[in-house]
């Protein structure tokens, strides 16, 4: 059960709840249903309340979830960040990917584009000075960016996926052998590769890749400034 303020009360008042209570019996509704079980009223029951008692506290189920986020990015470390930019833009969404990696359900939530823990400005904000002092303008600092995070979001989204996925014995993966089982003759470079496949499989290569995807950004800045300091 959520935890709720101890105050005095009188005989059969149930006790008076705090939105910290509220945010509580949230986290244990999703740790244990997922956060497709999350509604007012299963919140309420953990609490032993009714669902208006909640609307003292959170507007709305959109307000929750912001809260649940809110306190899920306050429990981020927060890491010395480097004074490199592209190096200061690297950790960052390190602690972004890893954050929801170790929560998956924030990874769909995020990804519809409407919800999003206030408390993470601070990390937004140094992702888009890192990228302009790369050298890119700010409409293009904000179109990297979002490049950054749909990778990002892309990569935990697949992650997830296949953590899921109960591999079957008396059959390799339907994708594994449309790359690498062809015909030679009508598909070269797949047959060539095939081999490189199977060592890919399975590899964690999030931070080289999005490295690549950032290095390729910083290329397209209009100003050489960083690139010049960086060759000397």
């Amino acid at each position: 059960m959520g935890s709720v303020e101890e105050r005095p009360r009188g005989p059969g008042r149930p006790p008076r709840l705090s939105r910290a209570a509220v945010v509580d019996a949230a986290a244990a509704v999703v740790d244990r249903d997922g956060i497709d079980g999350l509604t007012m009223r299963r919140v309420a029951e953990e609490l032993d309340s009714s669902p208006m008692a909640l609307y003292r506290h959170v507007r709305d189920k959109d307000e929750l979830l912001v809260a649940l986020l809110d306190r899920l990015v306050e429990r981020l470390p927060r890491p010395d960040l480097p004074e490199d930019p592209r190096d200061r833009i690297l950790v960052a969404f390190g602690v972004i990917h890893d954050g929801l990696a170790a929560s998956p359900w924030v990874v769909g939530l995020l990804a519809a584009g409407d919800l999003m823990a206030p408390s993470v400005a601070w990390l937004i904000e140094e992702i888009h000075a890192g990228l302009v002092a790369c050298g890119l303008p700010a409409e293009r600092a904000v179109a990297a960016y979002r490049a950054l995070w749909q990778f990002t979001i892309g990569e935990l989204t697949i992650r997830d996926a296949g953590a899921r996925v109960i591999p079957r014995a008396d059959r390799p993966a339907v994708q594994t052998t449309t790359r690498t089982e062809v015909d030679p003759e009508v598909f070269p470079t797949l047959a060539a590769v095939a081999d490189h496949w199977a060592a890919a499989r399975g590899r964690d290569t999030y931070t080289e890749d999005l490295a690549a995807l950032l290095d390729g950004l910083i290329a397209c800045a209009p100003s050489f400034a960083y690139r010049v300091r960086e060759s000397r």
